[in-house]
């Protein structure tokens, strides 16, 4: 039954994504249509000038066949006081002000801009359900359910605490539990973010969603599927969405008393003057086209410079908040740095040469599938040392890596166990360390240890100071990985704070209480185990090159390029386009203003003002034009 249920939701959300898509496809269409129907009557217009009537029709029914969905949404308006349909009706007095003086190339313009900006957003609704739908398809649809010894496929959903499954590499782990038997590596990253992948025996608890590595485990069922991490990322994740607070825009401010206000200038002017034609003169200046296009001109032109940066923005209304953030949080492993452990450094013991070290160590490490071998291997071929393969090889889960030959052994893992195995109690002279570390042996000696570390970003220590040049007064460094490990990082790049070992839920607090104090936040990530908090921030910016699909689906604003230094181009980018907005309602409202006052008086007619009332629209054009010319 549960089940049933459960597909019914996923049916019904899936049937509401493509209602989506299926409107903004119409909206799209109708405009490209207006659009057709004036470049054509416009065409008609010049080349057939004795023609005007047909042309003034073809145009009519363009800007009709736009027009009509926005008097239709500001028509329900009149019986509802949502702000979002302020706009619906204001875009109506302008094309209704428009088509009373014949303009019909305005009456269509202006709603085919005011759709694109409907695109822009509604769009960003839609992949927040799309984005749901995807995390939902990572979680395994099928458990291996161990029953009296044999292995029966069953759907993840329907295990019960208790359930015993089994789980082979490669496999997603399909629920939450405690491992009984085995020994294996389990990727974590998809739920704490951590680079190194945990190792795994009996005993230890493991999350549905993460992967096992590299050894068949069998688990034991700890927590219902409702009741998982991964589960509870799904749910939080909507919640989060749900609860986002809706950004006010600036322009909605000053149109708020708008239409009342030139709907009560007119009539004084009538009462006042007698003259109709007044009125009409004032309802005709004041088609508040410069008002209209004061945000959706400046906005696109800032999404086309974005777009040249390699800056995806999925709503406009991000650019503006952008200028308030004061505190940015990154996540660490992917983030602000490279998201795979490197080479760091060799230590080689006294009397042993460094590319001794790496060659034996190499040794051991070709044809292990440990992320330690794998860096290993890397740096050997970056440094042109020959890696030489052993005729035999033993990997000990969680300990090391033996290669031996008829005459030789060798040994790449822990100092306990090399010790254990070489049989003496070898000395070392190297100290201690936080780094991640292997230890290396001929079978006779300890050889010396190779360092490891996920090393930051080349741009990334600038870019954090560039971003405190723009006014953001704490930047905070948020991981799943171990404090020393975290801290050494945080350090390097001179962040405010650093925080560890941090599950998706923890994150998510974090953000929140920040935002509780009153901060504008905006968190960059890269992870699934991001997503919480991508949606909770003021902004979410998700690096999309090597990181997750869902984290980029939940954000904001997605950065295409691995170069951070894009972030500082996004808040100059905001500043910019704010102060632009800034300008465009002021002097497009002032010189409305002006007009409708010269024309209350009698001063500019009806045909003066339809002239001159198009002088305000080509000054907010010309002016966000500007930054597409930004460098």
């Amino acid at each position: 039954m549960n089940t049933e249920l459960k597909l019914t939701k996923d049916e019904a959300e899936k049937k509401h994504r493509v209602g989506l898509n299926k409107l903004l496809r119409i909206r799209l269409a109708n405009s490209v249509f207006a659009g057709v129907l004036t470049v054509t009557g416009l065409s008609s217009r010049y080349f057939f000038p004795e023609q005007v009537q047909f042309s003034e029709l073809i145009l009519a029914i363009g800007a009709l066949s736009v027009a009509l969905p926005v008097f239709y949404e500001g028509a329900k308006g009149l019986f509802s006081r949502q702000p979002k349909f302020m706009t619906e009706q204001l875009v109506s007095l302008a094309i209704l002000a428009s088509m009373l003086q014949g303009d019909f190339i305005t009456a269509a313009i202006i709603p085919i801009i005011m759709v694109a900006g409907h695109l822009l957003e509604e769009k960003g609704i839609i992949g927040v359900g799309e984005a749901i739908a995807a995390m939902k398809k990572l979680h395994n649809t099928k458990a291996r359910l161990v029953d009296d010894g044999r292995e029966i496929f069953v759907e993840a959903e329907d295990l019960k605490v208790g359930d015993l499954i089994a789980c082979y590499p490669g496999e997603t782990i399909a629920a939450d539990g405690t491992v009984t038997d085995g020994e294996t590596f389990v990727n974590q990253a998809p739920i704490t973010g951590e680079s190194v992948p945990v190792d795994v025996y009996g005993g230890v608890n493991v999350f549905a969603g993460t992967i096992n590595i590299s050894g068949k485990i069998f688990i034991k069922v700890t927590k219902l599927p409702s009741d998982t991490v991964f589960s509870k990322i799904a749910a939080l994740l909507e919640e989060a969405e749900n609860s986002k607070a809706p950004i006010i825009k600036v322009i909605e401010q000053y149109l708020d008393l708008y239409f009342p206000f030139v709907i009560m200038i007119a009539a004084i002017t009538l009462f006042m003057s007698g003259d109709v034609e007044r009125a009409v003169a004032v309802m005709v200046i004041s088609c508040p086209c410069a008002l209209v296009l004061a945000s959706p001109t400046a906005m696109i032109a800032a999404l086309v410079r974005a777009s040249k940066y390699g800056i995806m923005i999925k709503n406009t209304a991000f650019l503006e908040v952008l200028s308030d953030v004061d505190t940015v949080i990154f996540d660490k492993t992917g983030t602000v740095t490279l998201g795979c452990l490197e080479v760091e450094k060799v230590e080689p013991e006294n009397g042993v040469e460094e590319e001794k070290l790496a060659e034996i160590a190499g040794i051991c490490a070709c044809g292990s599938i440990h992320p330690v071998s794998a860096a290993i291997v890397s740096y050997l071929h970056e440094k042109k040392i020959k890696l030489q393969v052993s005729k035999y090889q033993k990997e000990y889960h969680g300990q090391g890596v033996e290669a031996f030959s008829e005459s030789s052994k060798s040994y790449l893992g822990k100092l306990s166990w090399i010790r254990d195995k070489i049989g003496v109690d070898a000395e070392t002279t190297l100290g201690e360390t936080d780094k991640i570390t292997s230890w290396v042996s001929d079978g006779r000696r300890i050889l010396g240890r190779i360092l490891f570390s996920d090393r930051p970003r080349p741009e990334m220590k600038e870019t954090i100071f560039k971003i405190k040049e723009k006014g953001v007064n704490e930047i905070i460094l948020l991981t799943g990985d171990k404090k020393e490990i975290a801290d050494i990082v945080g350090e390097f790049l001179n962040v405010d704070k650093t925080v560890a070992e941090c599950l998706p839920q923890d994150k998510l607090n974090f953000v929140n209480s920040k935002k509780l104090e009153g901060r504008k936040v905006m968190f960059v990530g890269d992870g699934i185990n991001d997503a919480l908090a991508l949606k909770a921030g003021d902004v979410g910016v998700a690096v999309a090159r090597g990181g997750s699909d869902i984290a980029v689906q939940n954000s904001d604003i997605t950065l295409n390029s691995e170069n951070l230094e894009s972030i500082v181009k996004m808040f100059e980018l905001s500043e910019i386009t704010k102060t632009i907005i800034t300008q465009n309602i002021f002097i497009g409202a002032g010189f409305s203003f002006i007009l409708m006052a010269l024309a209350s008086m009698g001063i500019v007619s009806p045909v003066m003002g339809a002239v001159a009332h198009n002088l305000g629209p080509v000054f907010v054009v010309l002016n966000s034009a500007r930054l597409l010319k930004m460098k």
